[in-house]
């Protein structure tokens, strides 16, 4: 439950809870000087700030033990990666068409009731990207899979058109990500398929440049590419496409970091870790007074 719920939420959520009880009781109090309600209130608010205090600590704790690494460095298994995002293929926000490496984007409709002169808001629709983004460091490169992450400290911007409001959530490129996730490192050589597609891919574009071509396969100089010839261009391609493959793998472009086993926290931070283990620490600390707090009032109620 502590790694599924989303940080940041979790503390504001507690601290605007806690206050509301406590005004709530206030008014109680005011109205009718009856304390049977205090207990209740009280009790309510210790468990929320028992639960903030762990929730903080545990994430503190899950920064702190995973095992700093590069990418080229990284072993198997769950791991705390630093870099840049960057996508093989564009990737834009779906409403102000922001390139990014992964986006989340909600849709609502405002209206406004005559009749209670309330404005109300429905969300329309909400969207997430999935699309896979590389993570590079000065020794190499991954693919980050966000699927299952909790994503945080991510830009975010929201435009007002048409009695609508249009918020969006995203990663920009080329900005510095931290990570905490299962790193998989095991080569995915390509299969048949695909080398085949890429030797097609490489022979149609040095069919483009006829004159180059002759000038590189037509051995027997005859103005032409006989069917030997033709064959020596065939090894040729695939030689460069296999090398250029061997050359993905062995700069970790084929490794793969997504959702870990359960138990473990899939973290996405714009935020560096040394921030992101100091937000967490004051979190916890602020829970930890607030919970002394209630309880010494409690101990006084009792």
């Amino acid at each position: 439950m502590l790694k599924t719920l989303h940080g940041p939420r979790v503390n504001f959520a507690t601290l605007a809870i806690i206050g509301g009880l406590s005004w709530g009781g206030y008014l109680l109090h005011l109205q009718s000087e009856d304390q049977a309600s205090w207990p209740w209130l009280l009790s309510t608010g210790i468990s929320l700030s028992f639960f903030a205090t762990l929730f903080n600590y545990w994430r503190y704790l899950k920064i702190s033990e995973a095992p700093i690494s590069t990418i080229a460095a990284a072993a198997q298994g769950y791991v705390e990666l630093q870099g840049t995002a960057s996508t093989a293929k564009l990737l834009k926000t779906p409403f102000q068409g922001i390139p990014c490496a992964w986006y989340r984007a909600w849709a609502y409709a405002n209206s406004y009731d005559e009749e209670t002169g309330r404005r109300n808001t429905r969300l329309l629709e909400y969207v997430e990207s999935d699309q896979l983004f590389q993570l590079t460091d000065e020794t190499g490169g991954c693919t980050v899979n966000p699927k299952g992450a909790e994503i945080i400290y991510a830009e975010q911007r929201t435009q007002l058109k048409n009695d609508h409001r249009y918020v969006e959530e995203f990663l920009p490129l080329a900005q510095p990500l931290y990570l905490l996730g299962y790193l998989d490192t095991r080569h995915h050589f390509p299969i048949a398929e695909t080398i085949n597609r890429d030797i097609g891919t490489l022979l149609a574009s040095w069919k483009t440049n006829p004159m180059k071509m002759l000038l590189r396969f037509d051995h027997d100089r005859n103005g032409k590419i006989d069917m030997l010839e033709w064959e020596q261009a065939r090894k040729e391609a695939r030689r460069e496409v296999e090398m250029h493959h061997q050359m993905r793998v062995n700069h970790h472009e084929s490794f793969t970091l997504s959702k870990p086993p359960p138990g473990k926290l899939y973290l996405i931070s714009a935020l560096s870790p040394q921030n992101l283990r100091s937000n967490y620490q004051c979190w916890s600390l602020v829970h930890l007074g607030l919970l002394i707090l209630l309880l010494m009032a409690f101990v006084r109620l009792i």
